[in-house]
């Protein structure tokens, strides 16, 4: 990794978190939800909200498009896919609306909207916004399409989160639901507090964190960039490519670890009970591994 992912992550992003302030105002990004409730025969309606943004004008043709977006959602799904065809950012929010009572569903529906904007330093900003207080059933599947990103962020209280494609150092965050990424190139930060997280072909350098969840990641050919990997309770499986460079330092209090090595390329200076130090290589950079309970599965990708 070349830079701590966090710093340029939080350095870039300044600006991005500032513009979303305002956001805030109209909903709670960690809302209260209402107790739960018994059938009662109220029905839910669904919404359609959309919004565009066409590429900033200082984009000149040719060049590759590097939008950077922050999509935030409470109870739902999100998902982030570029497509290179597009010539816009478009952003398609299905929302689910709960109320107490019939006129309060069709109230809350009326008033339910996409906020959207592109903020002063050209960041995409897009919230999913209730009428109130998010009731038991609200629920949004948002999707972005973008003909390419830069440096961006997604998180969601309670969903999933699905990013495909993007580029630039990525940030995404869960409370409770699973993080999927692939084809993406960059860095990777992803943290989920109940939920498991799937990175499928790292370029860059990955941070991948989860309280309560089963993490998978697999680099990319030529990719030897440090990661940091870690799971409290649940089991990792990392796939480093069949000709990486660098040292992992694997831990775990509760959980046996292997090491799947097809090429036998690996060296093992320091064995324990709960811990492995495994070099490939000129063992040049430190990656590291751990997990409070769980097993660790440790392979390199046969040539």
């Amino acid at each position: 990794m070349q830079k701590p992912l966090r710093n340029l992550t939080c350095a870039v992003l300044g600006t991005v978190l500032g513009a979303a302030v305002p956001v805030a105002a109209h909903a709670s990004l960690d809302p209260l939800m209402s107790p739960t409730r018994q059938d009662d025969g109220v029905k839910t309606t669904t919404v359609h909200r959309e919004a565009e943004f066409a590429l900033p004008e200082s984009h000149k043709a040719g060049e590759p498009v590097r939008e950077r977006i922050l999509a935030e959602i409470t109870n739902g799904e999100l998902e982030l896919v570029v497509d290179s065809k597009l010539d816009e950012t478009t952003a398609v929010a299905e929302f689910t609306v709960d109320g107490t009572d019939a006129k309060d569903v069709e109230r809350r529906e009326k008033n339910t909207r996409l906020f959207a904007t592109r903020s002063a330093d050209g960041t995409i900003v897009f919230q999913p916004l209730f009428s109130g207080k998010v009731m038991d059933r609200d629920r949004v599947k948002l999707i972005i399409r973008t003909p390419g990103t830069g440096d961006s962020m997604v998180k969601s209280a309670n969903g999933t989160i699905v990013v495909r494609g993007t580029s630039g150092a990525l940030r995404a965050i869960t409370k409770n639901g699973s993080i999927k990424i692939a084809q993406h190139t960059g860095g990777i930060e992803a943290t989920a507090q109940n939920g498991g997280i799937e990175i499928a072909l790292a370029t860059d350098g990955v941070r991948a964190t989860t309280a309560n969840g089963a993490i998978r990641v697999s680099l990319a050919d030529g990719n030897d960039h440090p990661f940091e990997i870690e799971s409290k309770a649940g089991t990792v499986d990392f796939e480093l490519s069949a000709h990486f460079d660098g040292m992992v330092r694997v831990t775990t209090v509760s959980g046996a670890i292997t090491l799947d090595d097809p090429a036998k390329r690996v060296r093992t200076p320091e064995i324990g009970d709960h811990s492995v130090t495994a070099e490939y290589g000129a063992a040049a950079g430190e990656s590291r591994i751990e997990t409070t309970s769980g097993a660790v599965v440790l392979r390199s990708r046969a040539q």
